[in-house]
């Protein structure tokens, strides 16, 4: 009886499969000196852009003594064909290392490769993916630095190999309406070109490396003169926008509550956080379908619900607040697989319906932080009404009333 290897498991056989057989390596076999291999499975998302997304995470290691640089991490599919590559600066915007130095990992260093490619919207979604890798290797010399390889190493100075095969998730995101009312709301550390502090977040559980932010955004509010506060930064009444209705995104069951936190000062690092209040005052509710809505940053007080209450779509939930790990008012918002907020894998979610006002532009945003200044939204091609997608990093949209 032939076993059922799966898409991912088939799709690096495919990859490897050709020629004789060599004496210590297969053709398709490379010595790679890192190891790597992905985080959750990608979850296909139609983003605002019309193009359907898939975000992944790679984590490599360097189980070796010898200085590794990343030169090109490429996602492809079963053939082999290029999805989308990553190198140079736009590499090193999207990878984090923990030993070592831009895109090169110390001995026994470790880090992650955040990768995103994406499809026009008629386009077929491979079942699985892979990760072809381009590798530089120097030796540690005496000094512990870099150095060249020596001329008799049995390992050649660059390498390329395809592993860290992945299945698709076959689950596509689940249809909600908006958490929020009103206009010119920002879609804050959003997803999925940017290594945003949600984008980029790893938090292990019990040994196990979750990602429950992949696909979180933090929404915040300009006025009509497109302010995010007037007057005193750190007072909560300068924010217009605090204290909005949080509704509920679809019918369901609340099934995690927290509301012991108290309002942190706008502007200041946040104090008396822990594991528990990260996410500061806040709500989870069961929407079905092995999804569950996370809401943080709740006023204290404010919520309408107790556990086990069933709610149903468009219902107020509680009030916008600056609870938890937080330095301004806003929702933060995502969906994942888990009530548990940290131990749990983001799901990819729409919403039915927003209307693109542009992009907060880039070098206007610290300074509507910091200083209170107007911000600069770009008109775009993002522009305009859209149905069944997700926001992207900081776009302004409007929901409606």
């Amino acid at each position: 009886m032939r076993e059922n290897l799966g898409p991912a498991v088939a799709l690096l056989i495919a990859l490897a499969a050709g020629g004789a057989t060599a004496q210590s390596l297969r053709p398709g076999e490379v010595v790679s000196t890192i190891t790597a291999h992905t985080l959750a499975s990608p979850d296909p998302v139609l983003g605002a852009d019309n193009r359907t997304h898939l975000a992944y995470e790679l984590f490599i290691s360097n189980p070796s003594n010898l200085f590794i640089t990343v030169d090109k991490a490429e996602a492809v599919d079963g053939a082999g064909r290029s999805l989308g590559a990553l190198s140079g600066q736009g590499l090193k915007a999207m990878t984090r290392l923990y030993a070592g130095k831009d895109l090169t990992l110390a001995p026994g260093g470790v880090g992650f490769i955040f990768m995103d490619t994406s499809f026009a919207p008629d386009a077929a979604i491979p079942t699985a993916i892979a990760t072809r890798l381009t590798l530089t290797r120097q030796s540690q010399g005496p000094d512990g630095k870099p150095a060249p390889m020596a001329p008799d190493s049995p390992f050649a100075g660059e390498a390329t190999f395809t592993g860290a095969a992945t299945t698709v998730s076959p689950t596509r995101a689940v249809i909600i309406d908006p958490p929020l009312r009103g206009d010119h709301w920002v879609a804050v550390n959003g997803c999925c070109d940017e290594l945003t502090s949600h984008r980029g977040a790893v938090i292990p559980v019990n040994g196990l490396p979750r990602v429950p932010e992949r696909f979180a955004i933090d929404w915040v509010k300009l006025d009509p003169a497109g302010r995010l506060y007037t007057g005193d930064r750190a007072g909560l009444k300068s924010y217009a926008y605090f204290g909005t209705p949080v509704l509920a995104v679809a019918d369901g069951t609340v099934v995690n509550l927290y509301d012991q936190a108290p309002e942190q000062v706008p502007g200041l690092p946040a104090k008396g956080i822990t594991p528990e209040n990260l996410g500061g005052n806040m709500l989870v509710i069961d929407i079905g379908g092995g999804n569950f809505a996370f809401f943080a940053h709740l006023q204290p007080g404010s919520l309408k619900v107790k556990l086990g209450d069933k709610v149903r779509r468009g219902d107020v939930i509680a009030l916008l607040g600056n609870t938890g790990n937080t330095d301004a008012p806003h929702l933060h918002f995502h969906v994942m697989d888990s009530p548990s907020p940290i131990n749990a894998n983001g799901r990819p979610y729409v919403f039915t319906h927003f209307t693109g006002q542009g992009l907060l532009d880039e070098a206007s945003r610290d300074p509507v932080f910091e200083t209170g200044a107007a911000a600069v939204i770009k008109p775009g091609p993002l522009n305009g009404p859209h149905a069944n997608q997700l926001p992207l990093n900081n776009e302004v949209v409007d929901f409606g009333g």
